[in-house]
């Protein structure tokens, strides 16, 4: 009787226990912006607080939006589909040199220019501005493709990791870097 006892208690007490496990659910703390597309129709992009990758809702897809490595150059530049972990898009060249430019998977090349003027810098496209800030805030710029906006959604989640920085609550390790420890 008594081990019959014990034995129903601990296996209500395992079920509730892995229930409880189960039901968890994760979710980052994140930073949501909104972008007009050039159908007039609202997508969402959620950057992570510590400004590592922006999660894109476009026309019911979504997209993973993120620097190779966190180096913040256009040749580290992703474009990913979460779902499948195919690259969409990636970037390739230097501004300096000018050879700058997106490749997506189906061969396309959208080489960019980066005009810099005194408050601010524009980001010319194959079909012009894709990208403009002026008096060091974005300006509303028109798309014309679903590639257009792919670009332009790179660069907003490039100009808003650039001005901001982590908070201190968040914290980034580097595990590129195993030199250098909490104690150095």
């Amino acid at each position: 009787m008594k081990n019959n006892l014990l034995f129903l208690t601990l296996f209500l007490l395992g079920t509730g226990i892995s229930t409880a496990q189960s039901l968890a659910e994760w979710k980052t703390p994140v930073h949501q912006v909104s972008l007009e597309t050039e159908t007039g129709e609202e997508a969402k992009m959620e950057i992570d607080k510590g400004y590592r990758y922006a999660d894109l809702d476009y026309l019911d897809r979504k997209f993973h939006l993120f620097f190779h490595r966190d180096i913040k150059k256009i040749k580290k530049a992703r474009i990913v589909e979460p779902k499948t972990n195919l690259q969409i898009a990636r970037g390739k060249g230097s501004y300096f040199w000018g050879n700058a430019r997106f490749e997506f998977v189906d061969g396309e090349v959208y080489k960019v220019k980066k005009k810099n003027k005194a408050n601010g810098y524009q980001i010319i496209g194959p079909y012009g501005i894709l990208f403009k800030v002026e008096d060091h805030a974005i300006s509303p710029v028109e798309t014309l493709t679903e590639k257009d906006f792919l670009a332009q959604a790179f660069y907003v989640f490039e100009r808003v990791k650039v001005t901001q920085s982590a908070p201190a609550d968040v914290v980034i390790f580097y595990s590129d870097y195993p030199h250098i420890g909490p104690n150095e």
